[in-house]
């Protein structure tokens, strides 16, 4: 949570940005709550300006446009390339880019995406794992933010996903997902799901509501704008997962939101993650 003293810097820099915008940042920094009402109101009237113009729409009539599938890994190389690797490449919609990111990854993981042979995958390692806050329901609520915060840097697509390593597309998500936001010229879209429980079973989630628990990383796709928008490290402290924080966050922006009442993806249970085993020079949110 921001203190007095980081709020009133956010309302500063806030009215430093609104006389002088050519002089800061196009993106949301970390540092820029936007649980803060008036940095919220700020990035809500550039989201608003930035919708109204051509140069943001003219990616609803764009033939085939640029897609960027975001995904975060660690140190689990084979069930990445089971999993999320060959479900992209299974994808009826060819025209993307795949941007990987490590969590401080083994060389096992680098070794595995090189043998896919696929000039559409980039993979970044980070030197350094964390910080997060100790294995624990905080660790897992944010696990994952920097990779996928670099991922969101290095995108270049018109339009974004994201998909965890350990979960899978239907062959047709992406190409189904690109025709739904063209055609609704929405700002975001996202669908349905099928949650493996204990017993091995398939439970469908989502129900049309953009909430928590009906909507999460791998089941949207939005405008490249919304890209600017990064996960929250400290997330946690709200007892939210970052990627509902987030989008929880673009929702209050005001963005467009459509739903597509389709099952395109699966989200797997097991095998189970091993134990957490932190690295040698890891150190963590206390």
């Amino acid at each position: 949570m921001m203190g007095p003293i980081d709020r009133f810097r956010g309302r500063f820099m806030e009215s430093l940005r609104l006389r002088f915008p050519s002089r800061f940042p196009n993106s949301v920094r970390i540092e820029d709550d936007l649980d803060d009402p008036i940095l919220l109101a700020f990035w809500t009237r550039r989201f608003q300006l930035a919708r109204k113009t051509n140069n943001y729409n003219k990616i609803f009539c764009k033939q085939q446009p640029l897609v960027s599938v975001c995904i975060s890994t660690a140190d689990r190389p084979e069930i990445l390339a089971e999993r999320a690797l060959s479900s992209i490449r299974e994808q009826t919609y060819d025209h993307l880019e795949v941007v990987i990111v490590g969590d401080q990854c083994t060389e096992a993981t680098a070794d595995i995406i090189r043998k896919f042979n696929d000039k559409r995958f980039r993979y970044i390692n980070l030197p350094i794992r964390g910080p997060y806050p100790r294995p624990g329901l905080d660790r897992w609520r944010v696990a994952g933010t920097n990779p996928v915060n670099l991922a969101l840097k290095i995108a270049s697509g018109d339009l974004i996903t994201h998909l965890d390593e350990d979960d899978t597309y239907s062959a047709d998500r992406i190409e189904v997902l690109v025709d739904e936001i063209q055609r609704e010229e929405a700002d975001l879209v996202f669908h349905p799901f099928y949650w493996e429980q204990d017993d091995r079973s398939l439970q469908k989630l989502g129900n049309g509501v953009f909430e928590l628990g009906q909507t999460g990383t791998g089941l949207i796709l939005y405008h490249q704008w919304l890209g600017r928008v990064p996960w929250d490290l400290y997330a946690y402290r709200r007892q939210e997962p970052g990627d509902w924080n987030r989008l929880r966050k673009i929702k209050a922006m005001g963005a467009k939101i459509h739903y597509v009442d389709k099952i395109l993806s699966w989200h797997w249970k097991y095998p189970l993650r091993e134990p957490f085993v932190a690295k040698p020079n890891e150190v963590f949110l206390d």
